[in-house]
């Protein structure tokens, strides 16, 4: 008789869902190879106390209760918060005893998600299956221990040093953060870049003190914009978390970037914009009287460069006016509160 395994996905919301219905698209197939087994798996999404002091705790119990209760055999769980301790970084936490496991989406890192997690996850289930005896370590950098007592009843945990994991994780966060949704909300801010803008593309005056600058001074400009950007966008929307946690470093440094990421990307969008406006706007005999010489490829650049420094710190003014649920959205602190919000109103 054909032997068949329930696996159950306990996700959060977001990444680790989308992340979820891949894997449960993907995994019978994958489990499936060379093993007369039917798998069948189930991803469900449902959001956890992430501000509890025991969040990863209270996901595994939920894990726990539904393979006790339900008709799952095994259960992964999902989760964006990341994991450490004062010298690893937790990919994985294992309990073969209750038959479930908890895995880390950051601490595998920012690309390729999908398949690192299909790489990780196969062999865990064949695990907590009884199909192997052994924990399955997560590629040649990582290695599996016994669980520390404080994390959540755990027989194993798979890890990586912090020296090579931080990176990975950090980068992970930012995924989780999705910088791309965070640079699409930018529309308040956009629309004062472009009046800021305008001015640069309109006025000579500006053409020829960007034509008087040396390349060094306009890079330390655009950065210097760049950097207003990122910190009016952080300050006055309340991004950076002050509460103390063992992950608040993270979390902070994961927002920066995210951040920064966006920034740099709306920048480099409104230089496009910039750019075809300035060679709509000034004729190449004209630009050449303006700026006292034969105007070339590399005036243009400049000019559109000194306008779209203008335009980027007029949009800091813009961004002021973004709603705050938009922006908030790229940081984890938010994010939270509203899980924490869904469990409370689920439970009243």
């Amino acid at each position: 008789m054909t032997e068949k395994v329930v696996v159950g996905l306990l996700c959060d919301p977001d990444l680790p869902s989308v992340i979820a219905d891949r894997l449960a698209a993907a995994l019978p197939d994958d489990l499936s190879r060379g093993d007369g087994t039917v798998w069948e798996v189930e991803a469900v999404c449902d959001p956890f106390e992430a501000l509890a002091p025991d969040a990863e705790q209270r996901l595994l119990d939920k894990a726990r209760d539904r393979v006790r209760h339900t008709g799952w055999d095994l259960a992964l769980c999902l989760t964006d918060a990341p994991l450490r301790d004062e010298e690893s970084v937790i990919v994985a936490e294992v309990s073969v005893e209750d038959r479930v496991a908890l895995v880390s989406l950051p601490a595998l890192g920012g690309f390729m998600i999908t398949r690192r997690a299909r790489r990780l996850v196969v062999p865990l289930i064949r695990y907590l299956a009884g199909r192997t005896d052994r924990v399955p370590a997560f590629g040649g950098r990582n290695r599996v221990r016994a669980a520390a007592p404080s994390w959540a009843n755990a027989s194993s945990e798979i890890v990586v040093d912090s020296a090579l994991g931080i990176p990975r994780l950090v980068a992970g966060m930012v995924r989780a953060n999705r910088p791309w949704q965070f640079v699409l909300g930018l529309s308040r801010a956009l629309a004062g870049a472009l009046t800021g803008s305008a001015f640069g593309v309109l006025y000579s005056n500006i053409w020829q003190l960007a034509a008087s600058l040396s390349p060094w001074r306009l890079a330390t400009m655009a950065g210097g914009a760049i950097g207003i950007l990122v910190t009016w966008l952080i300050t006055d929307h309340d991004l950076w978390e002050r509460r103390r946690s063992p992950s608040t470093g993270l979390r902070n440094a994961g927002t920066v970037l995210t951040v920064g990421f966006g920034v740099a990307v709306f920048f480099v969008e409104l230089f496009a914009f910039v750019l075809v406006a300035v060679g709509v706007v000034a004729s190449p005999g004209y630009l050449s009287r303006i700026i006292g010489h034969p105007a070339g490829i590399t005036d243009y650049l400049t000019v559109a460069l000194m306008a779209t420094v203008m335009g980027t710190v007029a949009g800091a003014v813009g961004s002021g006016l973004e709603n705050d649920t938009t922006v908030r959205r790229a940081t984890y602190g938010h994010r939270e509160w509203e899980r924490w919000r869904t469990v409370r109103d689920r439970d009243r």
